[in-house]
């Protein structure tokens, strides 16, 4: 596949090739209602699968396996790295994320980050990440990614099977708008129960409350945050298997991060960005938190104060 876009790399056009092929023919499983039950086994995450997970999976692996500049690929379906080259660059993919969504008809999606030197999972870090992004599988397909520190929107052509990309302006807009599953709000540290509360105070104060929007798919959070501003937060919780937060670091934290720096914006685990956090395992969990910069400031403000 060709594709009419020129990174600032030039060995990194084929790999967004192989992503661009990848993510068109998921769309096309995904219009024909292929894959949309759950499979027999669960993911190196301890997640339930669904069939589709499955085929997004080979499917990157596919058009990943035939450019020579990709070494290795990480996935959420997988349970460690993939050697398919001896070339500069590795995978990180949620091959589909929000599949559970996807279900009930809310867009899912997948998430991709470029790495360089990295060779074992403590290099799939932030000071290594070269590009991040996402796909989004809705009414139309789009990808929204960084390369380097230029940002693009890309909307697939159903009619004529290209893709336009045009460039994001930064830094992105602001809003007040939270994206966070307040039903775990009483399982939360102390000081983030205390924060969220403050964000939504009604109580004759002078700053509006923010408004809560929750899709349950990072893919269409994120979408959102792009387009409009505002928090996209996924904290740890007191309660079994969330206790060092839900998403992984590797292949859903460290490229969204990427990409909203890139943007402007900034990310936390509370303590420090997302971008700075040590890798110890490739499906490594961790609390997340990514919009603009100034309310991740208070976020970790809030989490010092206590």
């Amino acid at each position: 596949m060709s594709l009419n876009f020129q990174s600032q790399n030039p060995d990194l056009n084929g790999i967004y090739a192989a992503l661009f092929e990848a993510g068109q023919a998921i769309y096309g499983e995904l219009k024909k209602g292929a894959g949309l039950k759950f499979a027999a086994s669960g993911n190196e995450s301890g997640d339930e699968q669904i069939e589709l997970d499955i085929i997004a999976d080979e499917a990157f692996f596919k058009t990943l396996s035939q450019d020579k500049h990709v070494r290795y690929v990480v996935s959420e379906e997988r349970p460690g790295l993939s050697k398919l080259s001896d070339g500069p660059y590795s995978i990180a993919l949620d091959p589909l994320d929000g599949s559970k969504s996807a279900l009930i008809g809310i867009p899912s999606g997948a998430i991709f980050g470029v790495f360089e030197n990295a060779d074992e999972a403590k290099d799939f870090n932030g000071a290594n990440i070269i590009s991040g992004g996402f796909f989004v599988f809705g009414m139309n397909l789009e990808a929204y990614f960084a390369d380097g520190p230029d940002v693009y929107k890309a909307i697939f052509d159903q009619v004529g099977g290209t893709w336009d990309i045009v460039s994001l302006p930064d830094p992105m807009p602001s809003a007040d708008v939270l994206a966070i599953n307040g039903a775990n709000q009483l399982v939360w540290d102390e000081w983030l129960q205390k924060h969220y509360l403050s964000l939504l105070d009604t109580k004759g104060g002078t700053v509006k409350p923010h408004n809560m929007r929750w899709f349950a798919s990072m893919v269409s959070d994120l979408k959102r945050l792009l387009m409009q501003g505002g928090i996209f937060a996924y904290p740890s919780a007191n309660r079994k298997g969330y206790e060092n937060g839900h998403l992984r670091l590797v292949y859903e934290a460290i490229p969204m991060s990427f990409l909203i720096h890139a943007m402007g914006g900034a990310s936390t685990d509370g303590d420090q960005s997302l971008l700075k956090a040590p890798v110890n395992d490739l499906h490594q969990k961790t609390a997340v938190f990514i919009g603009n910069a100034d309310k991740i400031a208070a976020i970790e403000a809030a989490k010092r104060a206590g």
